[in-house]
């Protein structure tokens, strides 16, 4: 049985987004026979150990100084100063652990940032960095969207950039990987001018076989209805402020209604714009959800409304089609790969003006033809169930592992 090292900073198998992925990568791996080590944080601790898991899966948890919590729930930087000191104490841990288990080879998963990187390719065995995204960067033209958090995001592209040239967990790692895996072209694109060797395009994200309904509904909106969702946390870069500018142009179909399911740090304005748009009969904040209930508002509703301005592949979208949900959406970053013609509806991300004016005309193009709906949520369901864990996870060994 091989040995395999596997850096997962976010490891949980109670919550979605890169937690979740962390926890399935480390069982899907060992499902496909490999003896595995995990390296993660020692605050997952508890979420891990009340799960069962399979005996050829062993965590180590690397434990951080107590006073750098408060760092990590601080400021960007500080989140950027205790990931980086958490990298450096989790390879010392791995070359610790290599030298009693002679490890085959190593990979880093969690989290995906090209830019923050892995030290584990130090360890001169064979190392595949990725999936990770961090190329992206949000359009200027749409800062207005950001509110008062725009400085923040001019402030983050900076520490990227020194990070690509400083980092050298980045750009020493992305030359000598064995293999690095991105999940979008921009990524593919800056990773490439870094000096990647061997890079290759590959989704960040798939779906656990329990997931998926137990009997797929095709959506078929009544005539006259059409009910959207959107799901997520209230991040500046996820583009609520513009769902909302569309929907205050559809507020005149009655039939038409968007539910919000998330939370975070722009509560106060997304509350606000809703009152000063006139919305509060044709969208619903649900507030924060358990994961577990978000399922429930995939089922229920008939379209996704994907709107990031910013994002590596967005793991709703595959959560969203894996129920059948034909997606709207901007033609940017991830998402322009994750949805296609055929299981939505791409609007350009030229500027604020013609995105709103296109997303407005996509809605509106599902809401008149139910039999279009009908047949993108038959495709989107489709690609989805070709995303699920066994499988990428197969694709990966065979397609990007040393052996």
């Amino acid at each position: 049985m091989r040995r395999l090292l596997l850096s997962v900073f976010a490891c949980n198998p109670s919550m979605g987004s890169e937690d979740g992925n962390g926890w399935n990568w480390a069982v899907g791996l060992a499902a496909k026979g490999y003896n595995v080590h995990c390296l993660t944080r020692s605050i997952n601790r508890e979420g891990i150990e009340a799960f069962p898991k399979p005996e050829n899966v062993t965590f180590h948890y690397i434990k951080m100084p107590p006073f750098s919590e408060k760092i990590f729930h601080g400021t960007t930087n500080g989140l950027y100063f205790y990931y980086m000191a958490w990298q450096w104490l989790a390879y010392k841990k791995g070359k610790s652990l290599h030298r009693q288990q002679k490890f085959d080879m190593a990979h880093h998963v969690t989290w995906g940032s090209l830019q923050m990187g892995s030290y584990l390719y130090k360890l001169d065995i064979p190392f595949v960095f990725g999936p990770a995204g961090g190329g992206q960067t949000a359009p200027e033209a749409f800062k207005s969207y950001f509110k008062d958090h725009w400085a923040a995001e001019v402030k983050r592209e900076k520490v990227s950039n020194i990070m690509v040239k400083y980092n050298p967990a980045c750009k020493t790692m992305l030359k000598l990987a064995f293999a690095v895996l991105v999940s979008n072209p921009d990524t593919m694109a800056l990773a490439k001018s870094i000096g990647a060797k061997n890079c290759h395009l590959t989704l960040d994200t798939a779906l656990p076989d329990d997931f998926y309904p137990k009997e797929l509904k095709i959506k078929s909106p009544r005539a006259g209805t059409l009910k959207l969702l959107w799901v997520g946390r209230f991040m500046p870069r996820k583009g609520v402020p513009l769902v909302l500018e569309v929907m205050e142009k559809l507020k005149d179909y009655p039939g038409i209604t968007l539910t919000v399911v998330g939370y975070g740090e722009m509560q106060e304005e997304i509350e606000n714009l809703i009152v000063q748009y006139g919305l509060q009969d044709t969208v619903t904040l649900t507030g924060k959800v358990p994961f577990e209930q978000v399922r429930g508002f995939y089922e229920s509703h008939d379209v996704f409304f994907f709107t990031s301005l910013r994002d590596s592949n967005g793991v709703q979208l595959i959560e969203a089609m894996a129920f059948g949900m034909p997606v709207v959406t901007l033609n940017l970053h991830g998402q322009a790969i994750v949805v296609s013609d055929k299981t939505g509806i791409r609007c350009s991300a030229e500027s604020p003006a013609i995105a709103v004016k296109e997303l407005t005309q996509g809605v509106l193009s599902l809401y008149n033809n139910p039999l279009l709906v009908s047949a993108m949520s038959k495709e989107a369901a489709i690609y989805a169930a070709k995303q699920k864990w066994p499988e990428k996870i197969e694709d990966t060994i065979i397609n990007y592992y040393p052996f």
